[in-house]
């Protein structure tokens, strides 16, 4: 099925197995940061009504790599899951949080993907 669930809508990995029931031919959970982090200060989804447009600045709110890993690998299998690796916002090695969320979750789910800089 080449109809997938974009990144955001499951970014914890907390509704897998209901998801990929609803027939999805592929799920991608959204942004995983080493550690957990709240994301930025609200508001933080802002509309342009004008131009049929939104601007995102969620700032990559998550559980962090530790938690969404373990649901990852509790996940059922058949659907294949894609993963962005995050880098935390006051990280001062990017690369690195991109490399340790690697290291934690790689081995767990389908896809890597590299977020756009």
């Amino acid at each position: 099925n080449p109809v997938g669930l974009a990144a955001g809508y499951d970014k914890n990995a907390e509704a897998l197995a209901p998801l990929m029931q609803a027939g999805f031919g592929f799920l991608e959970v959204g942004a995983a940061t080493p550690l957990p982090q709240p994301g930025n200060p609200r508001p933080r989804l802002f509309r342009l009504a004008q131009d049929r447009a939104v601007i995102n600045r969620f700032g990559f709110n998550n559980d962090g790599a530790e938690a969404i890993a373990a649901r990852l690998a509790e996940r059922p299998r058949g659907v294949p899951v894609g993963l962005n690796l995050g880098a935390n916002k006051e990280s001062t090695d990017r690369v690195g949080d991109f490399a340790r969320v690697l290291r934690r979750s790689g081995r767990d789910f389908a896809l890597l993907l590299l977020p756009w800089t």
